[in-house]
């Protein structure tokens, strides 16, 4: 079922005092009316785009086609005066409180318009209503710009976000692994990507913290 998801709605604010950027910033104007963002399954066609596309990628590890065809969240934003998609998000839902906003994609053309931020603030907006927690992981400074003005707080490796916290460690180095690795598809990507690209897969790490969790 097709959801449409709203624009121009602000995210709520995030109760904690930490002095790194938190909380999502104020919404963002509309983007122009013949795009809209649904939170919906791809469908067999559209999730073949994507993942094209994205095994083309040296800094996307890649999701299955069966991920983004129902088995994780996803929202699709879709260009209606071409009745076509310009981009997806998935979201992997973690054991606990924890989710990570695994990939945001826009295809080529549709780049460099500020698309991007409206994928990702578009779907916040709903997300961030449940209260959880958000990983997000990535290495291009672009993103790391989208990351900031949506509140993420940012933290310059997997080292630096579980300083001094034993949760942390114990979560990202036992729990998120053993579940973000459950994939033959993204193994097989990983080790290909390594070769072929030589891809290091050096990440900052992205946190929105919603409803004061912490």
């Amino acid at each position: 079922m097709s959801v449409p998801v709203q624009y121009g709605s602000s995210l709520p604010r995030n109760s904690s005092a930490a002095s790194a950027p938190q909380g999502p910033p104020a919404a963002p104007e509309s983007p122009p009316n013949h795009f809209e963002l649904q939170r919906r399954p791809l469908t067999a066609e559209e999730a073949d785009q994507i993942t094209r596309s994205i095994r083309d990628s040296p800094n996307i590890t890649g999701y299955s086609p069966r991920e983004w065809c129902g088995r994780r969240d996803t929202f699709v934003l879709v260009d209606r005066s071409r009745r076509r998609i310009a981009g997806a998000l998935l979201t992997h839902h973690l054991a606990g409180t924890w989710s990570e906003i695994a990939v945001v994609f826009l295809f080529e053309e549709y780049r460099g318009r500020g698309l991007g931020r409206e994928l990702l603030q578009g779907a916040l907006r709903t997300l961030t209503a449940t209260g959880r927690r958000y990983l997000l992981f990535f290495s291009s400074p672009h993103m790391e710009r989208i990351a900031s003005a949506s509140g993420f707080r940012i933290y310059a490796d997997e080292a630096a976000f579980v300083a001094g916290s034993a949760r942390r460690k114990l979560f990202l180095k036992v729990i998120y692994k053993a579940q973000w690795l459950a994939s033959v598809y993204r193994l097989r990507e990983i080790r290909r990507k390594r070769a072929e690209f030589s891809s290091a897969f050096d990440f900052k790490v992205g946190v929105l913290t919603t409803g004061g969790a912490k």
